[in-house]
């Protein structure tokens, strides 16, 4: 590399960290930023396609031309995109005292085969809204015609809504309730989406204006999804869709292109009835009907505040089929609906309806950029034909330069390593969507996501890994082979520059492939409920006692305290549990936790709840405007550190699901006795009637076992094994204790 490179490299470096630095909170240096990229991908676009295709063979060619093709889409995608970010959306709040008269509303849930549960806990957070009670109707539209639901229903006083059959699932469902419903305004809400009390202060005023059509607000989620949970990185990244939720809807919003998303979502009655109902024919109902309201001339309105917070997809696997869903249903709305062949439609809206639809392609983008290294690298096929000092030239601004652009847009919503991670997880079924709805056209049928998954077992997802363990395998024989022609060139022919640059690209693919495969080991799911961080005082009571406790998580079936160990006198049971402003609730303390820095945490279950009560929790845990639950940040999200504490992490033992009576956690040596042979164990928790222990016995349900802990005065004790898990090589068991 000669002086003048030099120069221009680190010169283009500075300029970039500047940009980097007061991009973040401004609108002129984030458009500078902006051009720089863009012109810095031109630039090195034009050098790729005039100066590097390969031309050693057909293979090559091809192979050549493919990444050159997908490198040409991505910029596209990127000018589209940068379009959105060039300008701040201004829009103002309009609140309901701008109506002269407040509409009436139909809020409508709708359902198919969520679990009773889960759809209570919406139903009443709806009937918790801040709105007058005699101005709005709560419809449960049950496609599922299930007897429970309509019990739940009668129970809490709102309307169930059936029809014959089924036909045009969702959209039909929601359509059948407009016919049985007359409010002014309709809300879409799905049975998993718990509303905050402020959902229609944040919303409805916008109707105000006679022109606005539909009202979006983003989905949130308050459990970790397949991401955050497989990695135990729920407190490290952030949900896989927060970015597209709520910095690309925020953005399309100048341009009157909101997307509706399926729920969170109001429209004016008569906006419906003018476009015909909810769009049906295709898996997407939502994407074709949002875009067929801006058609025909409405005006839409993002909200970007977290107003419903719901379940994202509980493993991997249903992450696969609501992906495959929305992407199958993205090339069926441009085959029956074809945004550039719409009326009505502007020129930027109908752009960014084609772009949301080119993203599902990025699958097959992907691929390309897996595989181009590995046919090099392993099988010899050269894809880039360029001098290493010639991509350092050209290639390091546009990376850098894209990687600043990134983040500035981005606003700790994503980054760019953890992208490189989602699209390598989903590209191989991706990949096979988009071809065979394009080329075979799939069937179209609508897949409701699973919710409220409840599992005991881990288990690893073979058929959705095969090709990433593929690829890691080549990968690590591609970097086998570039070791070889640095020590041994006789042995591999590698060209150097060649090496340099494919190795750096594989292992930069290699990286977000390991996690990937992490990702596969799906981590069991032990509570029905998911347990939020709520941070409030109560008080316990049991018999005389009457303790002061922190509230760390709470959900409507139990909670975990924090107390002071020196403020229990006698060994607790059933409690009263009163938190601060609500009635009194009655639980069994579950498990008991002493550390060593004077505080004990509980484990208690709520005993029955009554519908007040019951109304409290949810009030608590989900419809307070000010909480932050499904708002978060990546912090520490390096995936280096994620990599490590999915090690840590795993090892730790698992709850049981089912534990009846109250135990302490200890940690005691002892030994077990199995099959007339012994092996060393670890107490980890205690009762008088049963134990959990580590050991490296391979135990079955049902076993029987001799154990003794002499420290804590288990001699000779006969167990019955209950339940089973294993991690990385120790077997977990619940041991229930029985007569010899």
């Amino acid at each position: 590399m000669n002086t003048y490179q030099m120069i221009y490299l680190i010169s283009v470096l500075l300029i970039l960290s500047g940009c980097y630095i007061f991009g973040k909170n401004n609108q002129t240096v984030l458009r500078i930023s902006i051009l720089l990229f863009l012109g810095f991908q031109l630039t090195y676009l034009i050098w790729r396609t005039t100066s590097t295709l390969p031309t050693a063979s057909i293979l090559s060619i091809i192979a050549g031309l493919a990444l050159l093709f997908t490198e040409w889409m991505g910029y596209i995608q990127s000018l589209i995109t940068s379009s959105l970010f060039w300008k701040k959306n201004k829009r103002k709040k309009v609140f309901l005292s701008s109506f002269k008269t407040l509409p009436t509303v139909d809020i409508m849930i709708a359902t198919y085969n969520e679990p009773v549960d889960l759809l209570r806990r919406t139903i009443v957070a709806s009937q918790l809204m801040d709105y007058p009670d005699d101005l709005y109707e709560i419809l449960v539209c049950d496609d599922g015609k299930r007897e429970d639901v309509r019990v739940l229903c009668e129970e809490l006083g709102v309307r169930h809504v059936t029809r014959e059959d089924n036909k045009h699932a969702k959209a039909g469902n929601l359509n059948h309730a407009m016919e049985v419903s007359t409010g002014e305004i309709i809300v879409t809400m799905d049975a998993d989406m718990i509303p905050r009390a402020n959902f229609m202060q944040e919303t409805l005023g916008y109707f105000s204006d006679e022109k606005v059509g539909f009202v979006q607000a983003p989905q949130a989620f308050y459990n970790d999804d397949p991401f955050q949970f497989n990695l135990f990185a729920g407190d490290r990244i952030n949900n896989e869709q927060d970015f597209f939720m709520q910095k690309l809807e925020e953005k399309k919003d100048i341009y009157n292109a909101t997307m509706y998303i399926g729920s969170n979502a109001l429209f004016r009655r008569k906006t419906m009835e003018e476009i015909g109902g909810f769009a049906t024919g295709v898996i997407t109902e939502d994407m074709a009907t949002g875009m067929l309201i801006q058609a025909g001339g409405w005006e839409t309105v993002f909200v970007n505040k977290v107003l419903a917070v719901g379940l994202a997809p509980e493993t991997f696997k249903d992450l696969l089929k609501q992906r495959d869903r929305w992407c199958r249903g993205n090339i069926q709305v441009v085959r029956k609906w074809n945004p550039l062949k719409t009326k009505g439609l502007s020129f930027m809206q109908k752009l960014l309806y084609m772009d949301g639809i080119h993203y599902w392609f990025f699958g097959l983008y992907k691929l390309v950029y897996l595989i181009a290294p590995i046919l090099y690298l392993v099988f010899g096929i050269i894809v880039l034909n360029a001098t290493f000092i010639d991509l350092m030239v050209y290639w390091v601004p546009a990376f850098i330069s894209s990687q600043v652009f990134s983040n500035l847009i981005s606003e700790k919503k994503r980054t760019t390593m953890w992208t490189n991670v989602y699209d390598s997880a989903l590209a191989p079924s991706m990949s096979w969507a988009i071809l065979s709805e394009i080329f075979l056209k799939g069937n179209g049928k609508f897949n409701v996501t699973r919710k409220g998954i409840q599992t005991n077992e881990r288990q690893f997802l073979w058929r959705a890994s095969w090709f990433h363990i593929v690829l890691a395998v080549l990968s690590f024989i591609g970097i086998f082979r570039v070791i070889l022609a640095l020590v041994a060139p006789q042995l591999v022919d590698l060209q150097i520059d060649s090496v340099y640059i494919n190795l750096f690209w594989v292992l930069y693919n290699l990286a977000g492939v390991l996690l990937v495969i992490m990702i596969f080991f799906e981590r069991p799911r032990y509570r029905t409920a998911e347990r939020l961080i709520i941070s409030k005082g109560a008080n316990i009571t049991d018999k005389d006692q009457k303790i002061q406790a922190n509230i760390e998580d709470l959900s409507e079936y139990g909670a975990r305290l924090s107390v002071d160990t020196y403020a229990i006198k006698e060994k607790l049971s059933t409690v009263d549990f009163v938190v601060e402003g609500g009635p009194a609730l009655n639980a069994e303390v579950r498990w008991v936790d002493k550390n060593k820095e004077g505080k004990t945490e509980l484990g208690i279950q709520f005993n029955s709840l009554d519908k007040e009560q019951y109304r409290f929790v949810i009030q608590t845990i989900y419809s307070n405007p000010k909480s932050n639950i499904g708002e978060k940040s990546y912090r520490k999200a390096g995936l280096l550190p994620t990599a490590l504490g999915f090690f840590t992490q795993s090892k730790k033992a698992p709850a049981s699901k089912t534990r009846m009576i109250l135990r302490e956690r200890i940690k005691t040596n002892g030994l077990l006795t199995y099959q007339h042979l012994k092996y060393s164990a670890s107490v980890v928790d205690l009762s008088e009637e049963g134990a959990q222990i580590k050991t490296k016995a391979k135990l079955k349900k049902e076993d029987r076992i001799l154990l003794d802990a002499p420290e804590n005065n288990i001699i000779g004790k006969t167990g019955e094994v209950r339940w089973v898990k294993k991690s990385l090589g120790s077997t977990y068991a619940g041991i229930q204790f029985v007569d010899k």
